[in-house]
C-alpha cells in the first residue's frame, strides 16, 4: 500500500492545475451571483419597492448556497470526484474501483445491525475491490433518516447517521455477533444491554462498549493489539466509529458527515481533507487484515 504523501504528490502533479482552474471558475461565478444580489437589493431600495426585497433576496441566497456546496450537476463537482477521488482511490490500492454515482445497497447496511429502524436510506460514492486478492471490500457514503408527522400533518426529518460505511469479508464465519460501539458513559453501563461485556483494557473501556453473543470468542478476537489499534485510530483521527462482526462480514461506519464532496472555498487538493479520506480507507484495510489474521489463528 502506497503512503499518502506518494499518492498526494502524484495527484497534485497531474491534476492540480486543471482542478484549480475549474474551482476558480465556480468561485468567480459565486462571487458574481453575490454582486447581482447586492445590485438587486440596491435597485429595490432606490425604486422604493421594499415589499419585493425579501422574496428576491431569499431566492438569490438559495441559489448561492447551492453553488457554494457544489450542486450535483456542476462541472467542478464532477471533475473533483473523477479526477481527484478516483485517483486517490486507485492510488491507495490498485485493485479498488470508484463509482461516484453508485452506492452500497440498503440491505448490506441493514445487515450491520447498527440501527433498528430508519425511513430513508441514501448512498453514493461506492468504492469496491479485492484486498490482497483475498477479501472483498466495499465502502460508500451512507445517509439514514427518520420521518415523523405531527397531528397537524407537518413532517420532520431527522438524520440518524451520515458518514462513511464499509464492509469486508471475514476469513471464517463468526457465530452470533460482536458489536463495538462508542462508549455510552456511566448510565450506559448501568442500563446497558445485558450482552455487554467488560474488556481487559481500561483504556479500551473508556472509548468503547462491546456487546456479543459469545464472550470467549470475543475475547479471543479482540486481542490487546486489536484493541490498541482501534483506540489509536479514534484518538488520531478524532472520528467516532462503530464496528460489527457478524457471520462472515466485518462492518464499519464512521460518523464523518458528507465525504468526497468538493468545497470551492478550499484548494482543490486540500491536503488535510484528502488525508482524512485516505486514513479512513487505510483503517478499513488495517482492520480487515488484522482481525482476519487473528480469526485465521483462532478455532471458531
Amino acid at each position: 500500500m502506497r503512503s499518502f504523501n506518494e499518492v498526494y504528490e502524484e495527484i497534485y502533479k497531474e491534476k492540480n492545475e486543471k482542478l484549480e482552474t475549474a474551482r476558480k471558475y465556480s468561485l468567480n461565478t459565486t462571487y458574481l451571483t453575490i454582486l447581482v444580489v447586492i445590485a438587486i437589493a440596491i435597485f429595490i431600495i432606490i425604486i422604493n419597492k421594499m415589499y419585493l426585497f425579501p422574496f428576491i433576496f431569499f431566492f438569490c441566497i438559495v441559489g448561492m448556497f447551492v453553488m457554494i456546496i457544489g450542486g450535483k450537476k456542476s462541472n467542478y463537482r464532477g471533475a473533483f470526484k473523477n479526477e481527484v477521488i478516483g485517483a486517490l482511490v486507485s492510488g491507495v490500492e490498485e485493485n479498488l474501483t470508484y463509482y461516484p454515482d453508485q452506492g452500497i445497497t440498503q440491505q448490506i447496511y441493514i445487515n450491520g445491525e447498527f440501527e433498528q429502524h430508519f425511513d430513508k436510506f441514501l448512498s453514493e460514492d461506492l468504492i469496491e475491490g479485492n484486498l490482497d486478492n483475498k477479501y472483498y471490500v466495499c465502502m460508500s457514503e451512507v445517509l439514514t433518516q427518520n420521518e415523523t408527522t405531527d397531528s397537524e400533518g407537518k413532517t420532520t426529518t431527522t438524520t440518524i447517521f451520515h458518514g462513511m460505511f464499509g464492509v469486508s469479508n471475514c476469513a471464517k464465519e463468526i457465530p452470533g455477533y460482536i458489536k463495538i460501539h462508542s462508549d455510552k458513559g456511566f448510565f450506559g453501563k448501568i442500563f446497558g444491554n445485558k450482552e455487554k461485556i467488560e474488556m481487559d483494557s481500561s483504556e479500551f473501556e473508556k472509548n468503547f462498549d462491546v456487546y456479543c453473543t459469545n464472550q470467549i470468542i470475543t475475547m479471543q478476537i479482540l486481542t490487546a493489539d486489536i484493541m490498541e489499534m482501534l483506540i489509536e485510530f479514534k484518538k488520531a483521527s478524532k472520528i467516532e466509529y462503530e464496528l460489527t462482526l457478524k457471520g462472515n462480514q466485518i462492518y464499519l461506519r464512521f460518523f464523518t458527515g458528507a465525504v468526497f464532496e468538493p468545497n470551492i472555498l478550499k484548494k482543490s487538493l486540500d491536503y488535510n481533507t484528502l488525508k482524512r479520506y485516505y486514513d479512513i480507507i487505510e483503517f478499513i484495510f488495517k482492520v480487515t487484515r488484522s482481525i482476519n489474521k487473528v480469526i485465521e489463528e483462532t478455532e471458531i
